[in-house]
């Protein structure tokens, strides 16, 4: 039987051949083609998302309107293109941003309002250093005052109507005289040519009347007490800037030091103003110490704001000549902001490019309960917050005994923290080199670091 097989199959090979092919092809066949299938399958399918995404793409827009207040959530959404949502986008999206420049315009007005710098040539850069020196001088003496001319810090609380207690020597003398010549009179009309002890005491209590009627005369005819002393200092403090009442000498004068004089300047003068707003009535009229908010500014200091000057080489000979300008100072750029304590504002604790943050200290005796009229009016002169209020008793007799009268009201001596804030848009233009390295401002391109 196997050999019938054999010859059998010697006999038709080729079909054995054949059919053996055919068995061994057919999984092999499908293994392959299955394979092949799944791949096309895979492409096909890759080709016809792309497709649908493009389409989807293509049929969709995302439209959205960007928030423009910190707490706002920003309308998003994607829908089919539509040329009546496409105008509302664009028509409130150009409102957004009118508003935004509106508001940045009107905001840059308020911060620079009545900052100017008193003195021209002078800021960010004088032509020269002789320039620098001649006009630095100039601006030392108006901050400082001479015998020719009172300091711009007298001139501010003159045009406010600020004063002093009456002079005390002025009035001994005024009393002096009257009591002399009220004892002459009594002396003239007695019998024995002498002033007699009922006599000597009505006139004590006459001259009690007299020294306290002229203490609230003064009152009456004042904003508010604030001598020239509760601005300028002898002496500089530690800690602040030190607004001088006698001339500055010229190696003081640099551009950084211009700068922070007119700074401070205007730092104080913004304060000033503001009282000056808080002892003003509804009806826009000055009130008098009695009935003021604000009674007596005892003190102003601004926090000291420091820079690392270059050095600077200038030989002057009576304002004339050339000077030759150094290299950048070997000193680090430092500011008074590092060691500030954290304030509810949160303005002072990141580095930004927008605003620089400066901190004044003020002691006022007030009214307790008009006080608030100045927080709001130093939010209302400038970009000034009240961070910190110390209050104390105040001893109304003593205050009495130096000339000051603050009237029925009801005072407190208030020790005050003020922020204050100044936006870069437009104090950088006037910003010498040296204070924007301090500030972490980059100088524009060809602008070599300079001072004096």
């Amino acid at each position: 039987m196997a050999g019938n097989i054999l010859a059998w199959i010697k006999a038709n090979l080729l079909i054995v051949i054949s059919i053996a092919l055919i068995v061994i092809l057919l999984p092999v066949g499908w293994f392959f083609s299955n394979g092949w299938n799944s791949s096309i399958q895979e492409k096909a399918a890759k080709a016809y998302s792309d497709e649908k995404r493009k389409l989807t793409q293509a049929s969709t827009v995302d439209y959205t309107l960007p928030r423009v207040l910190k707490d706002e959530q920003p309308l998003t959404e994607s829908r089919a293109p539509n040329a009546i949502v496409t105008r509302f986008y664009k028509d409130r999206k150009e409102q957004r941003e009118a508003q935004v420049d509106e508001v940045i315009e009107r905001g840059t007005a308020f911060n620079q309002a009545n900052h100017d710098v008193p003195v021209d040539n002078l800021l960010p850069k004088a032509e020269s250093a002789s320039e620098l020196r001649r006009n630095g001088y100039k601006l030392g003496q108006l901050v400082a005052g001479t015998a020719e001319a009172p300091s711009i810090y007298e001139r501010l609380l003159r045009k406010l109507n600020a004063g002093s207690a009456p002079d005390p020597i002025a009035l001994a003398s005024s009393l002096s005289q009257y009591k002399k010549q009220q004892e002459e009179s009594y002396a003239a009309t007695s019998a024995d040519g002498r002033v007699s002890e009922e006599d000597a005491k009505r006139l004590e209590q006459d001259l009690i009347k007299r020294r306290l009627g002229e203490y609230a005369g003064r009152a009456e005819s004042i904003a508010f007490y604030c001598p020239l002393g509760a601005i300028q200092t002898a002496q500089p403090e530690d800690g602040y800037s030190h607004v001088p009442i006698t001339e500055p000498g010229y190696d003081s004068i640099t551009e950084s030091s211009v700068y922070t004089w007119v700074w401070d300047y205007w730092i104080i003068s913004d304060i000033l103003r503001a009282v000056g707003a808080a002892n003003t009535d509804q009806s826009g009229v000055s009130l008098a110490v009695p009935d003021a908010p604000i009674k007596h500014i005892e003190r102003i200091r601004v926090d000291k704001f420091l820079v690392a000057d270059a050095v600077i080489d200038v030989n002057i000979d009576d304002f004339g000549g050339r000077g030759s300008r150094g290299g950048r100072g070997s000193s680090t750029p430092t500011t008074n902001n590092e060691d500030q304590f954290k304030v509810y504002t949160g303005r002072n604790q990141q580095p930004n490019d927008a605003f620089d943050v400066r901190y004044a200290e003020m002691t006022v005796i007030a009214s307790s309960e008009k006080l608030p009229a100045l927080f709001d009016a130093l939010g209302k002169t400038n970009y000034m917050t009240v961070v910190d209020v110390d209050l104390e008793q105040v001893n109304v007799e003593e205050a009495l005994l130096e000339g000051y009268y603050y009237g029925d009201d009801h005072v407190v001596r208030a020790h005050l923290k003020i922020e204050t804030v100044w936006l870069r848009a437009w104090t950088k233009d006037l910003m010498p080199d040296t204070v924007k390295t301090t500030l972490g401002i980059p100088l524009e391109q060809n602008e070599d670091f300079s001072d004096g």
